[in-house]
């Protein structure tokens, strides 16, 4: 796989960010655009479901954050997509939530060591092959001199990433059996949003773990985040859904595992990812034995515990399989490592058991 794109937005008002990027890159969100569109097909969801969904969270969008809508106007004009399948990629996992069919993806390791060194962090992005080269490091300068670094895909405003203030967030789709359902009132935000929201307003893990909880959203996910500011280290991991919010700490080794189920016993009764496949139990549990095996760690000995596959005792690193069809073909597209002291990220296209010393992109 090629080194990954990557793409610096100095500081601009959100509308000018958005349009340049859009007109940077048209090709490739509507790539995105039509590969979504594919898959909400072959999941069973009707367009004008999708559609609505679509228009209903840029509502909610300009709503609570008028910046991130702004962007999106600004993506659409600048690549010459309507604003809808803007919005559909943006609200993409709240429409596979609502109506279709979600899979368990990503596994996401932190390391918070006792003498108040900055965490180790990684994770794996599993998702469709068909987008893998659906995907970028986003660098975006706000005016106030915060930069915010982020792995994304093309149109979609984030996701994995880490801001110069020194706080890093990885990113896992839960599922919930209230995702299926529309929220009893009030507005509502996609997680994607939601996700680049916190890095464009937060300094502290303790700050955003508080912001992340209150955010009212429709589907699941999970944030961990892991902070290195003003020489105080911390992590710390937030399970969001539409049935409530409930934060964790780190095990008192200092590790922090993240795949995709409800680790929280209540929110925990509602858990729909694993009861449809219960491969995320079974990763959660081969990662928490390898990294105590491994004690204090650093960001090599995270990336060996990531590159583990089916014949170690869990698929963590996923490779698709060809024959099958279009919404089971997965992979791990992405490995990204965060570095919160230096405010910066590294991504490797492909899965850990790939990387090697010259395959990683940098954003600093």
């Amino acid at each position: 796989m090629a080194t990954p794109v990557v793409f610096r937005s100095p500081a601009s008002a959100p509308g000018d960010r958005g349009r340049r990027l859009g007109a940077a890159f048209p090709e490739r969100i509507r790539h995105a655009a039509d590969f979504y569109d594919r898959l909400f097909a072959a999941s069973g969801i009707a367009p004008r479901d999708a559609a609505a969904l679509a228009l209903e969270a840029f509502d909610h969008v300009a709503a609570w954050s008028p910046a991130q809508a702004e962007e999106m106007e600004g993506i659409a004009r600048g690549s010459g997509l309507p604003l809808g399948r803007i919005a559909a990629l943006n609200a993409r996992t709240e429409i596979l939530g609502r109506f279709g069919e979600q899979h368990p993806e990503c596994s996401t390791l932190v390391h918070l060591p006792a003498d108040g060194a900055p965490p180790a962090t990684a994770q794996t992005w599993d998702w469709h092959d068909g987008m893998r080269d659906g995907w970028f490091v986003w660098s975006v300068e706000h005016p106030g001199g915060r930069t915010v670094h982020m792995v994304t895909e093309y149109g979609i405003v984030g996701k994995i990433g880490v801001n110069s203030d020194g706080l890093g967030l990885h990113f896992n789709i839960l599922g919930h059996t209230a995702d299926r359902t529309a929220p009893a009132a009030g507005p509502w935000v996609p997680v994607h949003v939601a996700a680049r929201h916190v890095l464009d307003t937060c300094t502290t893990v303790a700050e955003a773990a508080e912001l992340a909880a209150s955010i009212p959203v429709a589907a699941s996910g999970s944030f961990t985040l892991a902070g290195h500011t003003r020489g105080r280290a911390d992590a710390e991991a937030v399970e969001l859904s539409p049935a409530g919010a409930v934060r964790h700490r780190p095990r008192a080794d200092g590790h922090l595992v993240r795949t995709n189920h409800f680790v929280d016993p209540g929110l925990a009764g509602g858990e729909a990812f694993g009861a449809a496949d219960p491969g995320t139990y079974q990763r959660m549990k081969v990662l928490r034995e390898r990294t105590a095996e491994a004690g204090p760690a650093d960001r090599a000995d995270l990336l060996d515990a990531l590159a583990c596959h089916p014949e170690h005792g869990a698929e963590v690193c996923c490779h698709a399989a060809p024959e099958a069809e279009l919404g089971k073909r997965w992979e791990t597209l992405a490995t990204v490592v965060l570095d919160v002291a230096r405010g910066s990220l590294a991504a490797h296209a492909g899965g850990p058991c790939t990387r090697h010393p010259g395959s990683w992109a940098e954003a600093r």
